[in-house]
């Protein structure tokens, strides 16, 4: 199946264990033939990377491996793209939203638009520090100091900052958002207002459904301690405007608030 020796030793240059399997769902249809998921799951041993394929699927190569910043880039001839590695306390996998050929490149690829825009004046080496000039960073989420006050009354406390449908939110001591879209929650999916509207009138059913508000996409500051199981506590000290990687999103949902 594919070359899954080859991966599992590019992974284990790493220090990560990888297992690459057949897709175990329903077969016979198209979706699952092409079938391609990539995630970091626990067994008794600990954590790995959990690489499921279709029969059909496109052949999934390594194309750089980088053991001592504990990374490397997997490729799928279909053209997906996903930067494997380790940052501060657990392994994780992101999305890669650019054709690259490169672990740096995809690291560059994955940083906000905005944020690239000036970090890539910058040394590699700075950049590529979870601290340094011109940001913050803790997983996915960028912290740009921005000189700004806001009204004490409208600031959040213990507030927590989420991508869409991530498991493990990050809890910021302070936050203030500006904007944003309303969604409506409901069975784990986000709507707009729009979409909810017409759900609610086709469906009995999802209109008596449990609903949950958020706001989709705010412009979001932050001021303090943010904290996150799998990360290092980061102290900010004044506001900051948060930024978030770019890793391929949901929909038009890049996170929730």
């Amino acid at each position: 199946m594919q070359n899954d020796e080859s991966i599992r030793r590019h992974f284990e240059a790493i220090g990560a264990r990888a297992k690459v399997r057949l897709f175990g769902g329903r077969p016979g249809s198209s979706f699952a033939s092409a079938f391609l998921r990539i995630d970091v799951l626990s067994d008794r041993r600990g954590r790995y990377f959990d690489i499921e394929v279709g029969s059909r699927a496109p052949e999934i190569v390594v194309l750089q491996v980088c053991p001592k910043e504990r990374h490397l880039l997997l490729y799928s001839r279909g053209g997906d793209r996903f930067l494997c590695g380790h940052d501060e306390r657990d392994w994780f996998v992101a999305a890669v939203p650019k054709r690259v050929s490169t672990v740096r490149e995809a690291k560059q690829a994955l940083m906000p638009a905005e944020v690239w825009e000036e970090a890539r004046l910058l040394r590699y080496s700075a950049t590529n520090n979870r601290r340094n000039p011109l940001f913050v960073r803790q997983g996915e989420w960028f912290f740009v100091p921005v000189d700004r006050e806001f009204p004490e009354a409208l600031i959040h406390r213990d507030e927590v900052l989420r991508r869409w449908n991530s498991r493990k939110p990050h809890v910021c001591e302070e936050l203030y958002r500006e904007g944003g879209q309303l969604l409506y929650i409901v069975g784990g999916r986000a709507y707009t207002n729009e979409e909810y509207k017409k759900k609610r009138g086709e469906s009995r059913k999802f209109a008596r459904a449990r609903v949950e508000y958020r706001t989709g996409n705010p412009v979001v500051y932050v001021r303090g301690r943010v904290r996150h199981p799998d990360h290092a506590t980061v102290r900010l000290d004044g506001w900051h405007r948060v930024y978030i990687n770019g890793e391929p999103q949901i929909g038009s949902v890049a996170f929730v608030d």
